[in-house]
C-alpha cells in the first residue's frame, strides 16, 4: 500500500460541527517527530506494522502492532522508530464538542490502548485510503460522521491495562442478558438465581454487568421491567395499569407505580396518555 496523507479544507461551517478531521494518513516509513509545544488537535496515531517508541511527558512507552495512542491538544510529546521499517496510521480533529465526546465515552488519552488483530482499528489505515483518494467533498458532515465512528469504534473495541474491551465484555454478558429476558416477568427471579444461571459469584456478575450496562444487575431487571411495561402501555390500551405490573413482574401495583415514576417521571398512566 502506498503512502499517503489527507490534508481537509476546513471551512467555517466545519469548525461548527461537533467532530471535524483535520489531517488523515498513512506512512509506511514513519519519521521522527519531535512536538514541545504538542499539536493543536486531538491526535490519534496507531501502529500498522513494526513498532515505535512515544515520549509522552515524563513516560516513554512502545506502540506495537495494533497499538496506538490519543493525544489532547497541547500535549508535548516525541516520537522514535524501533523497527524498520515502522508504518503508522494517524488522524487529527477537533470540534465543538470534542473534548465532551471522548470524556463522554471514556477514551483514555495519553495512554496506550491495544485491540484484537481482527478488529476493525486493525483495518482503519486501509479503508481510510480510500476515503483519503476523494477530492474536496470528504470534509464537513461525512467527515465529522467518520471521526465519530473512530471514537465509537475505539470505546468498543479498545484495551486499556490488559483489560477487555467493551465488546469483549458485551459478549461475555449477553447469555446472562437473555436469561433476563426470559426470566423478568418471574416477581421471585433475583439476583441470586441469575449468579446460579451465570455460574460465578454476585460480586464478580455485578462487577461485569456495570462495566457493560453502567448499572447493577438488579438495577437492569428493574429497568428490564419498566422498558417492557412502556411496551404493553403502549401496544394494548385494553390492559390496566395493575395488569401491566403483575405482567412485568411487579408484586402490587403501587410498587410498579413509584418505580416507573422514579425511572420515567411520570406514571405509567402519563406515559400512557402521551403516546
Amino acid at each position: 500500500m502506498e503512502h499517503y496523507m489527507k490534508q481537509m479544507f476546513v471551512t467555517s461551517l466545519d469548525r461548527s460541527l461537533p467532530l471535524f478531521i483535520e489531517t488523515m494518513g498513512w506512512n509506511e516509513w514513519q519519521e521522527e517527530f519531535s512536538r514541545p509545544q504538542g499539536y493543536h488537535c486531538y491526535h490519534w496515531l496507531q501502529t500498522t506494522g513494526g513498532e515505535g517508541q512515544f515520549q509522552i511527558s515524563d513516560t516513554t512507552v512502545t506502540l506495537a502492532s495494533n497499538q496506538g495512542i490519543l493525544l489532547p491538544p497541547q500535549a508535548p510529546h516525541r516520537y522514535v522508530t524501533r523497527s524498520h521499517p515502522w508504518s503508522t496510521w494517524y488522524i487529527t480533529f477537533n470540534g465543538n464538542l470534542a473534548p465532551f465526546i471522548v470524556s463522554s465515552l471514556g477514551l483514555p488519552t495519553s495512554t496506550v490502548i491495544g485491540w484484537e488483530p481482527g478488529s476493525r482499528l486493525s483495518a482503519l489505515h486501509k479503508r481510510s485510503r480510500n476515503l483519503a483518494r476523494q477530492s474536496f467533498d470528504f470534509n464537513g458532515m461525512d467527515g465529522s460522521a467518520f471521526v465519530y465512528r473512530f471514537l465509537m469504534d475505539l470505546k468498543r473495541y479498545g484495551q486499556v491495562d490488559n483489560q477487555r474491551s467493551f465488546s469483549q465484555y458485551t459478549e461475555r454478558m449477553l447469555p446472562f442478558i437473555r436469561f433476563l429476558e426470559e426470566n423478568y416477568a418471574d416477581p421471585a427471579f433475583g439476583l441470586a438465581q441469575l449468579s446460579e444461571y451465570a455460574g460465578i459469584s454476585s460480586q464478580r456478575l455485578n462487577y461485569l454487568f456495570k462495566r457493560t450496562t453502567g448499572m447493577s444487575p438488579y438495577q437492569y431487571l428493574i429497568h428490564l421491567r419498566v422498558q417492557k411495561a412502556k411496551e404493553y402501555l403502549i401496544n394494548d390500551k385494553k390492559l390496566t395499569v395493575k395488569a401491566i405490573a403483575s405482567l412485568v413482574g411487579f408484586l402490587d401495583s403501587s410498587h410498579f407505580v413509584y418505580t416507573f415514576r422514579k425511572i420515567e417521571a411520570m406514571t405509567p398512566q402519563n406515559y400512557r396518555d402521551l403516546n
